[in-house]
């Protein structure tokens, strides 16, 4: 809620018709190769890194709302078409068998059961999908907006539109066929939805009925399940839930897998281990902050280890390199008398490692790692600014910062969630939310980081965005 009401009166100061020009959309760019110059942030900042901790940390502040003693719930909602059939524009679901739709995806499973869901062809056209938190006076909005990502990389506005409940400040996750979408709302529920070939979208359910408060929620690789982390305390909820996908579009709440402290991130290691950026998860260290757990029928804590240094960390990130050899987590506590930073966290068979700590990076809020293992992505939220890190697999400090992100136009004004397209020409392609937009960021070869610029949404305070997701 304190971020959004930063990018609130960050519009307000801006003006957004002063300052913000449509152009930056179109061909221009700007590039950042490995050793390149950065160029210095131009325009006038209207936030600053002041109480920066109060977006993630509403954990401690929410503690006392949520899914208290949730952990054996079983709630199930069944979507549009659930158990029998639904058409919908371009493709089709049944309870039995399989289903076909954007992007011609398949799921194989039955009826309500968990469905395992294959991806569509690598380079067909895209939705993203953006959460608009605030209407035109600044109150509260159920709004989300579909945009359309072309394959040749081209965004644009479609005018379709739908509601659920207020889009909190997160990634919006879609099934590897890019037909269910799922996000995380300012008040923890969880919003789902189906959308079609030509952009419509069915709401499946604007806030399901579950256990917990969510704050982050990661697709399984199979697309058959919802890993959802609700960042409270154990006594009030925290933890990790699991949420089944059904291929009749089915939810099903399977509870609370452990629980947790300020679980803020969580990456798939492959097998069935995970790690996860959070405290005191099945017996580990209240300082440990990196947590590698198998996840079987009884979840196992593997390895654990302080990634900062210290115990006045808040977690507000995690991202994976593509090569599976690190994990970058960010720290963006404003109330810590050490400076916010990213951990760079070695992922050893079997274990963990603290392989560095790369401090003096104000509010790390998202983090996105480059599909060519050379560079990584940092969105400083309250530092109005992309950092770039140069990656070197092989060295012995792997990861060191080279500076901010050249801006082709204007620079970011307080950034926060983001995606990437993670599959075919597009591949490396970020897209990240602010106050009068989406920014976008192509990762190319040799390290080379290019601003695209803003697509800029033209709108006053209820063209806000706060959530985004891109169909994979």
């Amino acid at each position: 809620m304190f971020r959004r009401s930063l990018a609130l009166l960050s519009i307000a100061v801006l003006s957004i018709a002063s300052g913000c020009s449509g152009d930056d959309r179109n061909n221009a760019s700007s590039t950042s190769g490995v050793g390149g110059s950065s160029s210095a942030t131009t325009g006038t900042s209207t936030a600053t890194g002041t109480g920066g901790a109060a977006q993630s940390s509403s954990g401690s502040s929410s503690s006392n709302t949520g899914g208290a003693g949730g952990a054996q719930s079983s709630s199930s909602i069944t979507g549009t078409g659930g158990g029998g059939s639904s058409t919908g524009t371009g493709g089709s679901s049944t309870g039995t068998g399989s289903s076909t739709g954007t992007g011609g995806g398949s799921s194989t499973g039955t009826g309500g059961a968990a469905c395992v869901r294959t991806p569509g062809p690598v380079d067909a056209p895209r939705f993203v999908v953006i959460g608009h938190p605030f209407d035109a006076q600044g109150n509260d909005s159920p709004d989300y907006e579909v945009l359309s990502l072309s394959p040749a990389g081209v965004l644009a506005q479609t005018g379709k539109h739908f509601s659920m409940m207020t889009a909190a400040d997160s990634e919006i996750v879609f099934t590897p066929d890019g037909e269910l979408g799922f996000a995380v709302q300012d008040d923890g529920s969880l919003g789902a939805f189906r959308i079609h070939d030509d952009g419509a979208v069915d709401v499946l359910t604007a806030a399901f009925p579950a256990s917990f408060y969510a704050s982050r929620v990661v697709m399984s690789p199979e697309g058959d399940h919802l890993l959802v982390l609700d960042e409270n305390f154990p006594a009030n909820g925290g933890g990790v839930y699991r949420v089944d996908i059904g291929c009749d579009d089915t939810l099903t709440d399977k509870g609370r897998l452990f629980e947790s402290k300020s679980a803020h991130g969580l990456g798939f290691l492959g097998g069935s281990d995970v790690i996860l950026a959070a405290r005191e998860a099945l017996g580990a260290a209240p300082t440990n902050t990196a947590l590698r757990i198998t996840l079987d029928a009884s979840p196992k804590l593997v390895a654990a280890v302080d990634a900062f240094g210290h115990d006045e960390a808040i977690v507000s990130t995690l991202a994976l390199t593509r090569d599976g050899k690190f994990a970058l987590i960010g720290d963006n506590s404003g109330f810590a008398s050490t400076p916010n930073s990213v951990a760079v966290i070695g992922i050893d068979p079997g274990g963990l490692s603290v392989t560095q700590n790369l401090p003096m990076i104000e509010d790390p809020y998202s983090l996105q790692t480059s599909p060519f293992n050379d560079a990584a992505l940092v969105v400083s939220g309250f530092g109005d600014a992309f950092f770039v890190l140069d990656y070197a697999p092989a060295a012995a400090a792997p990861f060191s910062l080279r500076g901010k992100l050249p801006y082709v136009g204007v620079h970011p004004q307080v950034p926060g969630a983001s995606a990437m397209v993670k599959r075919g020409a597009l591949d490396g392609r970020v897209l990240v939310v602010e106050v009068r937009g989406v920014f976008q960021v192509q990762f190319a070869p040799n390290g080379v980081v290019t601003d695209l610029g803003l697509f800029d949404l033209a709108g006053g305070i209820e063209a806000i965005a706060s959530s985004i997701g891109v169909q994979p």
